[in-house]
């Protein structure tokens, strides 16, 4: 079975139980096992994609709860480091558009280079790493290293650029250098607006698709929101609409998305026709507020993906 390998952060994230634009108005937060990185390698189970996890948890409840919880869905956790700091937490909003967030970070960045990364990389189809890792050292240092082995291994390497300056408070002056460094040989990066703006400036949706091509990614995906998104090959540009028909909370939207991209990949679709995947994960977890859903199997999503093209 071919494998996704995930690099990137774990985290606890705190979400508000009522909808807020600023955490200072929280009363109660609810606590859940997240990071992108998390939620997709169970995104990716649900959908009978066996995912890879390189990760660093705390030495801590947390930390313990979270490699329980991994552990209760089937997914390895060999390669996760437990280490003695504090596992990374988020404060987030629950929002219906970009929630604002607060990290707290500790363990994430601690990322270990496997002693065997031949075994690390055994029938990996894709590495998928975010932004977190590139942000500090350790984690930094080692990703490069398992880029360089990806890429010799013809391994295609995707971009998930979740950037915000509060993950670069130590060095923001260098990080979008640092950022853009990243991004040569990339096979697909899916920026937000948000992302793209925060790395690039103010700029239209067409002119970031241009500037992430310069700098060596192949395919981008340009979230939208609610307009759906943009897709380009590098010579066609298409809009692909969004599917979610209501919108009771983003959260986990992204990943969603990821999940139902990397399927359609694997299954050999093209780009174009893998973001229409995409969007029906994205949609059905739009539309249910129980974040704890598993996202449908293969077929139930393109029978989602054809019922909603007829609406």
């Amino acid at each position: 079975m071919k494998k996704v390998l995930i690099i990137g952060e774990l985290l606890i994230d705190m979400i508000s139980r009522e909808y807020v634009s600023d955490l200072s108005d929280a009363e109660k937060f609810e606590k859940h096992f997240a990071g992108s990185p998390g939620n997709l390698a169970v995104n990716l189970k649900s959908l009978g994609i066996e995912p890879i996890l390189l990760a660093a948890l705390g030495n801590d409840p947390f930390g313990k709860g979270y490699i329980k919880w991994l552990n209760s869905k089937h997914i390895d956790t060999s390669f996760i480091s437990v280490v003695n700091k504090n596992t990374s937490m988020v404060f987030i909003t629950r929002s219906k558009g970009t929630p604002q967030f607060l990290p707290v970070r500790g363990a994430d960045y601690q990322i270990s280079f496997p002693q065997n990364p031949d075994e690390l990389f055994e029938n990996v189809s894709f590495l998928h790493f975010t932004s977190w890792p590139i942000s500090r050292e350790p984690a930094r240092t080692v990703l490069k290293k398992l880029l360089e082995i990806a890429r010799g291994k013809s391994i295609n390497i995707c971009l998930d650029p979740n950037y915000s300056p509060a993950l670069w408070v130590m060095q923001e002056n260098k990080s979008k250098n640092i950022m853009t460094g990243f991004m040569e040989g990339i096979l697909l990066a899916k920026p937000s607006l948000d992302d793209s703006e925060r790395i690039f400036g103010k700029h239209s949706p067409e002119k970031y698709i241009e500037l992430f091509h310069s700098f060596g990614v192949e395919n981008v995906i340009l979230t939208l929101g609610a307009e759906g998104v943009l897709v380009s090959d590098g010579k066609v540009l298409k809009t692909v609409p969004s599917l979610a028909e209501s919108v009771v909370d983003t959260t986990g939207a992204g990943d969603a998305f990821w999940s139902g991209l990397y399927c359609g990949l694997l299954k050999g679709f093209d780009v174009f026709e893998s973001t229409k995947l995409g969007n029906a994960a994205a949609a059905f977890r739009i539309e249910n507020a129980d974040k704890s859903l598993p996202i449908p199997k293969y077929k139930e999503l393109m029978s989602l993906l054809e019922k909603k093209a007829d609406l």
